[in-house]
């Protein structure tokens, strides 16, 4: 997966220190009154997965909640195989079950809001985000998938149908969502992630938190950025690979140790039964991944989310460090980073 490289160099780019093994403080984190709360996913079930806890936390406090799953999650190859039945899926079945994962969202954030959250499905294609960033930066170089055929979003009701799947286009919608949303809160994929659509998604974020507190005047406050985990290394979280799901709600969601701290502190919200049964509740609706991994589902329905703290500044020389990441990825890789397909 060349993971390894890929982390060690965005560790380098940015400038960050690791931490050793060993455990790192993870205070708690109060939700305060009419926050409004931004959660970037790259696939359908990852808003829920990472900060289905936090949502509702939010939507307590009077706040609103706004979600954006970038993705359909169409190029699950596996699950796919298991849902169209078929040993070799035609581009029609990679696109029925993008329909069915979009759904999914939809299913889980009716459960978790009962219509307060407001849903952004983009509809790009699974691996996309990667692509865009590192190669398919401009429209007339748009990404094709190689599993469902299209250079552009195909879903019949996604938010950007049309559009093509191409770096600028995805930063300018992000960057309108942001302007549009006005976030206090922003729940998005750490750069460090075991996942080339993830990371990619985290690295997008921090551009567009940038280029969107550049237009707005410098007396504006800044939002908290929240950087959540889903894939890492070494079986974490516990239980994610059992082959069986489990209930871990009495246990708290630990982000790992290894994870390199980079500076920065940590932050957890701490999860009433309640909540965790409304999370266990969305989760379900999830029913095409819940088939394959359900073990790996409920491994996150924990009494805790954890979140790397950034700082806004973090993203000052992002466009530089973006540039550098690019480099290291075409000297590293002779093809594009192979990817878990979740």
């Amino acid at each position: 997966m060349h993971s390894s490289c890929h982390r060690r160099y965005l560790c380098i780019c940015l400038l960050l220190l690791a931490t050793p093994m060993s455990a790192v403080a993870q205070q708690t984190m109060e939700i305060g009154k009419g926050e409004r709360l931004l959660v970037l996913a790259p696939h359908p079930d990852d808003e829920t997965l990472s900060s289905a806890g936090l949502i509702q936390q939010v939507l307590q406090q009077g706040g609103s909640v706004r979600s954006t799953v970038v993705t359909s999650g169409d190029a699950y190859v596996g699950a796919v195989m298991q849902d169209s039945g078929k040993r070799n899926p035609s581009a029609a079945d990679y696109l029925d079950f993008g329909e069915k994962r979009l759904e999914e969202s939809r299913r889980a954030a009716e459960v978790l809001g009962k219509g307060f959250v407001h849903l952004d499905l983009l509809g790009f294609s699974d691996g996309s985000i990667y692509s865009a960033l590192v190669s398919h930066w401009r429209r007339n170089n748009p990404m094709r998938s190689e599993f469902t055929g299209f250079d552009h979003v195909p879903y019949r009701d996604a938010k950007d149908r049309g559009f093509a799947q191409d770096g600028q286009d995805l930063l300018n919608e992000l960057v309108a969502i942001l302007q549009d949303t006005k976030p206090t809160i922003i729940a998005f994929p750490d750069v460090m992630e075991n996942d080339s659509d993830h990371a990619g998604l985290g690295m997008f974020t921090l551009l567009a938190v940038h280029k969107w507190l550049l237009q707005n005047p410098v007396h504006r406050a800044q939002p908290k950025l929240l950087a959540y985990l889903i894939h890492w290394q070494h079986g974490w979280p516990t239980g994610s690979n059992w082959g069986m799901p489990q209930d871990w709600s009495d246990q708290p969601l630990l982000l790992p140790a290894d994870l390199p701290l980079r500076g920065h502190s940590r932050a957890c919200v701490n999860l009433s039964s309640v909540q965790i049964n409304l999370k266990r509740a969305a989760l379900a609706e999830y029913k095409t991944q819940q088939r394959i991994m359900g073990d790996f589902l409920s491994a996150f329905v924990r009494s805790s989310e954890c979140f790397t703290l950034l700082k806004p500044e973090d993203g000052n020389r992002i466009e530089q460090v973006l540039a550098h990441w690019r480099q290291v990825r075409k000297t590293f890789d002779n093809h594009p980073l192979s990817r878990r397909k979740i």
